[in-house]
C-alpha cells in the first residue's frame, strides 16, 4: 500500500508503545525481540461487498482490535446489490458520513441547522447519530443505519441526563441537540408523533430560554430553520405556539434584520393559525346558544383577518417583478381527465417554472396557509356577506391547491438538498385536502409524490408517509 504521510503503519503493539516499527512481515522486529503476538503492520483497507461472492481485497492486520475496525465482518450481512464501504478506521468513517451528510442534507446554503462550530458533546453525538442515519438510508444499508440509529439512543439518554441539571435549557448545545434529533424522527420515522413531539419539546426549550437569548447567529438559524415543524405541529395538534407572540416575531431578528425576508414574514402569519383552532376547539364545548354565536362570529373574524394579512403578503409578492415565474408545458406524468371526445388530456396544461428555490418554497408554503385559512372559514359556516360566500372560498382553495401541484417538478429538477423537500410536505399535505379528495386521479397522483419522498426517490422524509393519516 503507498504511505500516508502522517499515518503510522507499524503494527498495533508499536503504535501502542510509539517505538519505530520495522513493518517486517508477519512478525515485526520489535514485537519478536519483545516477546509479543504480532498482527503485522496495519494497512487502511476498504472492504467493497458486491454481493453473495464478495471478497476482502485487503484485510485488517488485526481483525480482533475494536479500534480498527467499522463494522463487524460477518458473511451473511452481505447482500446481493447492497453497498458497503468498510474503512479500518473509525475516524475516516466518520469523516465520510459527515461530509456526505453535509452535502446532501443540510448544503452549504447560508441556512444549515448547526453551524460547523456549534461544539459541545451532546450535538457532536447527536450529529454524528444523524450522518450514520442518513448515509444508512441513502444506501440502504440497514447495520449502518442501525448504527446510527443506536448512536441516537445514547444521545438521547446523554441529552436527558443533561436536561436533569438546572440551567440546562440555556445551553446552545441543548438547542442544537433536540434540533438535530427532530431531523432523524423526519428522517426515519413513519410515526408522525415523533417529529412532533420533538418539535414541540423544542418550543419549550425555546420558551424557557426566552425570545432575548435567540438574538446571536446561531440561535437565530436554529430559529429559523425550527419555526416551520414547530408551527405545523402546533397547527396538527391544535396547540397554541408561542411563536405568534409579537416578541417571537421580532426580538430574535434585532441584530440580524438582514435575515428579514418574505419567508420570514409569511412565518410569521402561518404562526397566528394554530390559535383558531384552538379557539374552536374551546367555544364547540359552549352550551349556550347565543354565547356559541358571539364566539364564532369573533372566531371568523379573526379568520378573515389572518386571510387578509396572506393576501397583503400574495400582493406584495405578485408587485415585485423579480419573483416572477415561466409556464412551461407539463411533463407526461401529470394526472389527466377524459375530454368530450374520449381523448386523455392533462389537468394542468402548463407547470411552474420559479427563479429559485426560495420563491418556490415561499410560494407553495403561501398556498398552503391559503388552503388552511379558506377551509377554516368554511368549517365555520356562518358567511353570510358576498365576500365569504361558499362557492368563491372554494373555488380559491382548489386554485391555491392547482398552483402547488404545478410547482411539484420545479423542485424535482433542483439540487436543492433534502431539506428543499421538507418544505414540500405542509404544501402537499394541503394540496390534497384542495383537490386531491375531490379528484381520485390528482389524489392518487399526490400519494404517488409523498411516496417518492418517504421511499427516499425525492427527498428522504419517512414521515411523509403518514401525512395523509394526519387529522
Amino acid at each position: 500500500m503507498v504511505g500516508v504521510p502522517g499515518r503510522s503503519k507499524g503494527c498495533q503493539n508499536c503504535r501502542r508503545r510509539h517505538v519505530k516499527c520495522d513493518l517486517k512481515k508477519p512478525q515485526c522486529g520489535q514485537c519478536t525481540k519483545s516477546q509479543l503476538a504480532c498482527g503485522g503492520p496495519l494497512d487502511l483497507a476498504f472492504v467493497v461487498y458486491d454481493g453473495a461472492h464478495s471478497r476482502d481485497e485487503h484485510k485488517p492486520s488485526t481483525s480482533n482490535d475494536p479500534g480498527t475496525s467499522l463494522v463487524k465482518h460477518k458473511k451473511e450481512a452481505s447482500r446481493p446489490g447492497s453497498f458497503e464501504a468498510v474503512f479500518s478506521l473509525p475516524q475516516a468513517r466518520d469523516e465520510v458520513f459527515t461530509a456526505f451528510t453535509r452535502h446532501h442534507l443540510l448544503p452549504e446554503n447560508g441556512h444549515i441547522v448547526v453551524p460547523r462550530d456549534a461544539g459541545g458533546s451532546i450535538t457532536t453525538r447527536c450529529f454524528q447519530a444523524l450522518s450514520y442515519t442518513y448515509f444508512g438510508v441513502k444506501h440502504h444499508d440497514q447495520y449502518i443505519t442501525q448504527d446510527g440509529l443506536a448512536k441516537y439512543g445514547r444521545a438521547l439518554g446523554v441529552l436527558n441526563g443533561t436536561l436533569a441539571k438546572p440551567q440546562a435549557a440555556h445551553s446552545f448545545d441543548v438547542l442544537g441537540s433536540v434540533t438535530i434529533m427532530a431531523i432523524i424522527e423526519f428522517l426515519v420515522s413513519n410515526h408522525e408523533d415523533g417529529w412532533m413531539n420533538h418539535a414541540r419539546g423544542l418550543e419549550r426549550l425555546f420558551e424557557i430560554r426566552g425570545a432575548r437569548r435567540m438574538m446571536s447567529l446561531p440561535c437565530l438559524m436554529i430559529l429559523e430553520q425550527t419555526r416551520p415543524a414547530i408551527i405545523f405541529a402546533a397547527i396538527v395538534l391544535h396547540k397554541s405556539t408561542i411563536l405568534a407572540s409579537p416578541g417571537w416575531k421580532t426580538l430574535p431578528w434585532s441584530l440580524h434584520p438582514e435575515h428579514i425576508d418574505d419567508r420570514k414574514k409569511l412565518f410569521d402569519i402561518l404562526s397566528d393559525c394554530p390559535d383558531l383552532f384552538v379557539t374552536r376547539d374551546r367555544v364547540s364545548k359552549f352550551v349556550d346558544g347565543s354565547q356559541i354565536i358571539n364566539a364564532m362570529q369573533n372566531l371568523a373574524t379573526k379568520a378573515r383577518s389572518i386571510l387578509h394579512d396572506l393576501e397583503l403578503w400574495g400582493q406584495d409578492w405578485d408587485s415585485d417583478v423579480s419573483h416572477l415565474c415561466v409556464e412551461l408545458p407539463s411533463p407526461s406524468s401529470t394526472p389527466t381527465f377524459l375530454d368530450p371526445t374520449g381523448h386523455e388530456v392533462p389537468i394542468w396544461s402548463t407547470i411552474l417554472q420559479y427563479k429559485s428555490v426560495h420563491d418556490h418554497n415561499a410560494l407553495t408554503v403561501y398556498n398552503g396557509a391559503l388552503i388552511l385559512v379558506l377551509q377554516f372559514i368554511l368549517s365555520l359556516d356562518i358567511a353570510t356577506d358576498q365576500h365569504d360566500h361558499a362557492q368563491r372560498l372554494q373555488a380559491r382553495v382548489h386554485e391555491a391547491g392547482i398552483v402547488i401541484c404545478r410547482s411539484v417538478e420545479y423542485h424535482y429538477g433542483r439540487p436543492s438538498g433534502e431539506r428543499g423537500s421538507f418544505f414540500l410536505l405542509f404544501p402537499l399535505r394541503m394540496a390534497y385536502d384542495a383537490v386531491g379528495k375531490s379528484s381520485p386521479a390528482i389524489g392518487a397522483w399526490l400519494r404517488g409524490k409523498l411516496d417518492e419522498i418517504a421511499t427516499g426517490k425525492r427527498g428522504t422524509w419517512k414521515s411523509a408517509k403518514t401525512l395523509l393519516e394526519i387529522r
